[in-house]
């Protein structure tokens, strides 16, 4: 446990020896008296720190910031603490009844879809018994969230776009898209913190309500259970019209490999990463992104089925995570592309992948300048 002498006594090193307190649950009460004590960012990363534990004393701090500018979603949007959620998540429940209800009525104005969005934010990961019936009141009130219209954001908007977060976004926010929004939630939720509690939520939703309830199930058993056993139950659900909601979970996921060559810092070793970018951006007011990652693995089976026939119509795959790269907006080819490594090393999956990216490239009618599919075939090539 470190003492307050211990700290750099200003400037970046300080900030950063700050945040490293949120690691040991030890220092609550050093990041309490921090808080109190500390102006601009050290105060600021006083309290990131503080949220990640779980320490009563600072409720009543939870309890304010929440009803404050952004909601707090810069401080707790990034926690899981029981100790945050269970204080701000009777916040959260309030204020999506009332959006909700305005909604209703007519299309939600920017500041509104702003706030909405700071409620999602805050749910990322939070598995606390109230935050639970946050879950249950966006699964109850789906049909709500799927006729969500907002108003004009700038002269010329056609309004058929939606953004959730800083990576997950529609072009065309059509109700059966917009429906899975509480579902992406509890998914980037799983991928933030697989709490049992969160896990048996997904199991729950799913058997009363189905339908895209099974991407967070899908993304559970991708984070929980050995690759073979995932794929052996899930697989089947390729053939069937479930299929699309495997897509969604797969589209948040990325085999991060850097070329042979590559001379800058690794941010991790090569591997399958299930990936979400989270919180979001406005010129001039606030920064509150960040990114997310956990290591997963994925049976090479899938790869093998995800390739079959490649003349055939695909279909759309939205949600997915795309600061990735990704140049083919809301493409299945794209999920694809996503799933594979640099290098493939079992030659008959790479001839596979070669002529499908072959053939895909010949029916695919896009601009000359996107070369995805030049680029994968020529990448699968001999």
């Amino acid at each position: 446990m470190m003492t307050l002498e211990q700290l750099p006594p200003k400037g970046v090193k300080r900030e950063q020896a700050i945040l490293e307190l949120g690691k040991e649950e030890a220092n609550g009460e050093l990041l309490l008296q921090l808080v109190n004590t500390e102006k601009g960012k050290c105060k600021t990363a006083a309290q990131k720190a503080l949220a990640q534990l779980e320490y009563a004393p600072a409720a009543p701090l939870w309890a304010k910031l929440v009803k404050g500018k952004w909601m707090g979603s810069h401080i707790m949007s990034n926690a899981c603490s029981d100790c945050v959620s269970e204080q701000i998540a009777p916040v959260i429940l309030k204020t999506l009844s009332q959006l909700l209800s305005e909604a209703d009525t007519k299309p939600l104005e920017d500041k509104q879809v702003e706030q909405l969005n700071f409620c999602f934010y805050l749910m990322l990961g939070k598995a606390s018994p109230k935050m639970l019936e946050v879950y249950r009141f966006l699964a109850e009130n789906t049909e709500r969230i799927a006729q969500l219209k907002h108003a004009p954001f700038y002269d010329g908007d056609n309004c058929i776009s939606w953004r959730l977060s800083e990576g997950l976004g529609l072009s065309n926010a059509r109700p059966k898209e917009m429906e899975k929004i509480p579902a992406v939630v509890l998914t980037a939720s799983l991928i933030r913190n697989p709490d049992e509690r969160l896990q048996a939520l997904a199991d729950e939703l799913n058997e009363r309500y189905g339908g895209s309830w099974l991407i967070p199930v899908f993304m559970k058993a991708i984070i929980t259970q050995t690759k073979e056993q995932m794929y052996e139950t899930y697989s089947p659900l390729l053939d069937t019209p479930k299929r699309g909601y495997l897509f969604t979970a797969l589209g948040m996921l990325d085999y991060r490999c850097y070329p042979d060559d590559w001379t800058f810092e690794r941010s991790g070793p090569d591997g399958m990463i299930a990936l979400i970018f989270w919180g979001d951006y406005r010129y001039g007011a606030y920064d509150m992104g960040f990114v997310f990652e956990r290591y997963v693995d994925l049976d090479e089976r899938w790869l093998f089925d995800l390739a079959k026939d490649p003349e055939g119509r695909k279909p759309t795959v939205t949600w997915q995570t795309y600061n990735r790269g990704g140049v083919l907006y809301e493409s299945y080819d794209e999920m694809f592309i996503s799933l594979l490594p640099r290098k493939v090393e079992n030659p008959e999956l790479k001839r596979v992948l070669r002529d499908y990216f072959r053939i895909r490239g010949q029916k695919k009618k896009v601009a000359k300048s996107v070369t995805v599919y030049q680029d994968a075939a020529e990448r699968f090539g001999d």
